[in-house]
């Protein structure tokens, strides 16, 4: 699958964004634009631009809302690094963001990106007010107290004591699963689904969500550092539980691929071949090296 079309895209909108809504001389506009900016996967995005294309939408109009997804993303891999969280000194082969810029400058281009993730949608004239609404409110219930932030807090919580399943479950459900949602929630906003269609779609974000963040604790113990661009081994380090302490390796990559064969068959027979693109992507996803 070429996707440097939907990356081109996002790219060029993120450097528009941060264009218009940040001070040329400003330190923390400097270290937001450094974090965003820095080569990344855009992997939330382009599941955003599928699932639009799939519901039957022109991609490009959901340009806007997969740049607040990856605001929001960049936003907490900052905060994620600082030293007060998972003290990582890399990201995307290049020092984290507080490394370069300082502690408070990295929380403060954190907490922006945040603000911008909103108003990026908010300043977007082409989408309808009460569409706007319903885009800001899955974006910060996915991101809440109820979402992202509480499964770094019960992340946070069992670190140096093991986790049961049941809480490992919800810590990726909440910290990693939202946030992948929310990318089927926004790309399949304003369309008209059935019901076989609409409990398809959550249940296929639902699963890769979890299977991405399982798959990112199979790279943090056999991956590669110059490929990941983040050091390996850092879950050993903060003595965090997941899926490869609680079931092992082998047991990891057969729960990770029953769960994605499991949401592929349950979205190809809601949206037949029109899910191919999406299918496709998440074989990817499955079997990424970094």
């Amino acid at each position: 699958m070429d996707t440097k079309v939907y990356l081109e895209a996002i790219e060029k909108e993120l450097t528009l964004c941060c264009d218009r809504f940040f001070y040329d001389n400003s330190q923390v506009a400097q270290a937001a634009r450094y974090s965003l900016l820095n080569a990344g996967k855009r992997i939330r995005a382009i599941l955003l631009f599928l699932t639009a294309e799939m519901c039957n939408k022109n991609w490009k109009d959901y340009v806007k809302y997969a740049c607040a997804v990856e605001m929001i993303h960049c936003y907490s891999l900052i905060h994620d690094d600082l030293p007060c969280m998972d003290n990582d000194d890399l990201r995307r082969g290049k020092p984290s963001c507080h490394k370069a810029f300082g502690e408070s400058t990295a929380l403060l281009a954190g907490d922006a990106l945040i603000g911008l993730g909103v108003e990026t949608i908010i300043n977007d004239n082409s989408i309808a007010d009460h569409t706007k609404i319903e885009a800001v409110r899955l974006l910060t219930k996915a991101m809440g107290p109820m979402g992202m932030i509480f499964g770094q807090e019960l992340d946070l919580e069992h670190e140096d004591k093991p986790a049961s399943k049941e809480i490992l479950n919800a810590i990726h459900r909440h910290k990693t699963g939202r946030m992948i949602s929310l990318c089927g929630q926004l790309g399949s906003i304003d369309s008209e689904l059935n019901c076989q269609q609409a409990d398809a779609l959550k249940l296929f974000f639902e699963n890769v969500g979890l299977v991405f963040q399982i798959v990112d604790d199979i790279l943090d113990v056999e991956g590669d550092q110059t490929q990941l661009g983040k050091p390996v081994g850092s879950d050993n380090n903060n003595n965090k539980s997941t899926f490869i302490t609680l079931y092992g390796l082998e047991e990891s990559k057969r729960i990770a691929a029953q769960l994605t064969e499991e949401a592929n068959v349950k979205l190809k027979d809601a949206f037949g071949d029109k899910s191919d693109m999406l299918i496709e992507y998440t074989s990817y996803l499955l079997n990424r090296k970094k």
